[in-house]
C-alpha cells in the first residue's frame, strides 16, 4: 500500500504542477488537496486505489476531476456551483474542497466506474498547432487533402479548416467562424498558403457526438473549470460540428489505418494525424500503427508531448512547438522556407 499511495500521490502532484503552469490555479489547488487526502487515507484513496498500475500518461488526475465537473455543469452539485468558475462561481478552491471531498466520500463506487472512462479532452485549440502542418502539405503537393485523424474523440479537430486563425503576420480561414484563434501564435506558420480538404475521417475507441446534450456535457467536463476561454472555444466548435457533420468511427487506430491506406490514392495528399494521443496507446497497437504508416505514401502529422513543450512534427521534421492546449505556438521558420 505505501508504494501505491506514493505512486498515486506522484501522479496527482505532477498534474497539479501542470495545471499551475498552464494557468489553472483552481484545479492545481484541488489536486493538491486531493493529494493530501490520499496520503491521509481519505476518500481519494478509496476512489483511486488500484489505479496506481496505470502509466502517468493515462491522466488519472484529470479523470478524477472530470466526473465531478460534469455533475457541476449539469447543475447537480449546487454546493460546488458557487465555487466553479465554469458555472459562474468564485474560483475559491479552498472553499470548494470540503464539498468535493464530501461528494467523493458518498459516491466512491460511481467515481471508480467513471474512472474507467479514458481522458476525452478533445481540445479544439490544438487545431492552431496543427494548422501549419496541413498548410505545409498543401503547399508542397499542390493537391487537395484527405485527412485521417487517430483518436479523434468528437472530431472537433477534423474541422480545423472551418475555424479562423489570426496572428500579427496575417490570417487564415473563415473570419465569420464561431471558433476564432486570435492569441495562439508566438511565431505563426506562413498563413498565405491555400488548402482544401476534400475528405475527412476519424476513429476513436469511444467516440463522442458533440451535437448531443450528453456529448457536449462530457466534452465540457474535461475542460479545466477555470479556463473559460477554452470552454468558449469548445462551444464554438460544437456549433461548427452541428453545421458540418463528420462521423468518427468506433474502431481501433491500427485497424482503421489498415483499411483506409490499403489502396493508394494519387488524386489527394493523405495526411494521417493525431494530437496528444500516443500516450494512451499500448505498445502492440503503436507498432501496428507504425507499420501501416511505413507501408503507405502518406504524410504523418502529429502534436505530442516532449516536456516541457509539445512538438509538432511532419514525418521526421520538427515544424514547431506549442503548449499542451495549442497555445503559444512557435513555428520553426527554417522548416517552412518557401519552396
Amino acid at each position: 500500500m505505501p508504494d501505491a499511495v506514493e505512486t498515486l500521490a506522484g501522479r496527482l502532484r505532477w498534474q497539479a504542477r501542470g495545471c499551475e503552469v498552464l494557468g489553472s490555479p483552481f484545479y492545481a489547488r484541488l489536486l493538491e488537496s486531493a493529494t493530501a487526502d490520499l496520503e491521509a487515507g481519505g476518500p481519494v484513496w478509496d476512489v483511486l486505489s488500484g489505479f496506481e498500475t496505470e502509466d502517468r500518461g493515462s491522466a488519472i488526475g484529470l479523470r478524477l476531476l472530470a466526473p465531478v465537473h460534469r455533475k457541476v455543469l449539469a447543475g447537480e452539485l449546487a454546493e460546488l456551483d458557487r465555487h466553479y468558475p465554469s458555472t459562474g462561481g468564485d474560483g475559491d478552491a479552498t472553499a470548494a474542497w470540503p464539498r468535493f471531498r464530501e461528494f467523493l466520500e458518498g459516491n466512491v463506487a460511481w467515481m471508480r466506474k467513471e474512472l474507467q472512462r479514458p481522458c476525452q479532452t478533445n481540445e479544439v485549440g490544438r487545431s492552431a498547432a496543427l494548422l501549419g502542418g496541413f498548410l505545409e502539405v498543401s503547399h508542397r503537393t499542390r493537391k487537395p487533402l484527405r485527412i485521417l485523424e487517430l483518436g479523434a474523440s468528437a472530431g472537433l479537430n477534423l474541422r480545423w479548416d472551418r475555424y479562423y486563425y489570426q496572428s500579427v503576420d496575417g490570417s487564415w480561414g473563415d473570419d465569420s467562424s464561431p471558433v476564432q484563434f486570435t492569441n495562439s501564435f508566438e511565431v505563426s506558420p506562413p498563413l498565405n498558403y491555400s488548402s482544401e480538404v476534400v475528405e475527412r475521417r476519424g476513429c476513436d475507441l469511444n467516440p463522442i457526438d458533440p451535437t448531443s446534450e450528453e456529448g457536449a456535457l462530457v466534452l465540457g467536463s474535461f475542460i479545466w473549470a477555470d479556463q473559460l476561454a477554452r470552454l468558449s472555444l469548445l462551444d464554438g466548435a460544437i456549433e461548427v460540428a452541428a453545421q458540418a457533420p463528420v462521423e468518427v468511427e468506433r474502431i481501433g487506430a491500427a485497424d482503421f489505418l489498415d483499411r483506409e491506406l490499403a489502396t493508394p490514392r494519387d488524386d489527394v495528399a493523405t495526411v494521417v494525424y493525431h494530437s496528444v494521443f500516443m500516450q494512451y496507446v499500448a505498445d502492440p497497437e503503436r507498432q501496428r500503427i507504425a507499420s501501416a504508416l511505413a507501408r503507405a505514401d502518406v504524410f504523418y502529422l502529429r502534436m505530442e508531448p516532449a516536456y516541457p513543450l509539445f512538438e509538432v512534427r511532419l514525418d521526421d521534421e520538427l515544424l514547431g512547438t506549442s503548449h499542451a492546449h495549442g497555445t503559444w505556438v512557435r513555428w520553426n521558420v527554417d522548416s517552412t522556407a518557401l519552396r
